[in-house]
């Protein structure tokens, strides 16, 4: 349990803290939740941002060590993803996907590519489109990069029983739904304001 934290669940830290009343989310408007507010999950936002930042810094540190920036591992991911789910990626969902330009898709692809990472084929029904797929060298440089975190993970995982581990699963699931609706309304609140 992280430090300072109240030794359970609605029971104040200290007497300061009991003494301050909590404000329901609810009650903030949109966009103005201020710094420091306390708010019931607020310690689990703040374990997730710590999980995010340790994850970030990891995934900095296995790509030094590989000469890969993260913009190459998440293209990578999204690849992996799209054919797991039986779908083809061309260079401009890949780009998309990404948030980047064509020009820095292009860019991105071609440095894959002569790690021989990232090759790009001519669709069979389609030869005008192109399609991106990994290759075996990709595949072993993420097992490489990913296996030491999953195994932490796993372990992890392994001490909870199989209901708890459904349940963080549709929860975590249900929080990156949210965060997804928060990426798309920052992005139509910018195209908007430009």
């Amino acid at each position: 349990m992280p430090a300072g934290s109240p030794a359970s669940a609605g029971e104040p830290a200290s007497a300061a803290d009991a003494a301050k009343p909590v404000q329901p989310v609810a009650e903030f408007k949109a966009g103005q939740v201020p710094p420091g507010a306390d708010y019931p999950g607020r310690e689990l936002m703040l374990l997730l941002q710590s999980f995010t930042t340790e994850t970030d810094r990891y995934i900095d540190t296995m790509g030094r060590r590989y000469g890969m920036h993260r913009t190459d591992l998440n293209a990578l991911t999204a690849v992996i993803d799209a054919q797991r789910e039986g779908r083809t990626i061309t260079p401009g969902v890949l780009g998309a996907k990404l948030s980047l330009s064509s020009a820095a898709t292009t860019a991105l692809v071609d440095r894959l590519g002569k790690v021989g990472h990232m090759v790009r084929e001519r669709s069979g029904t389609d030869r005008r489109q192109v399609q991106l797929e990994i290759t075996e060298s990709a595949r072993t440089t993420g097992a490489e990069i990913f296996s030491p975190m999953v195994e932490e993970l796993i372990k992890v995982v392994a001490r909870h029983s199989a209901e708890e581990v459904e349940l963080l699963s549709t929860f975590m699931a249900e929080l990156r739904d949210a965060m997804i609706r928060a990426r798309e309304q920052a992005a139509g609140q910018e195209r908007t304001a430009g």
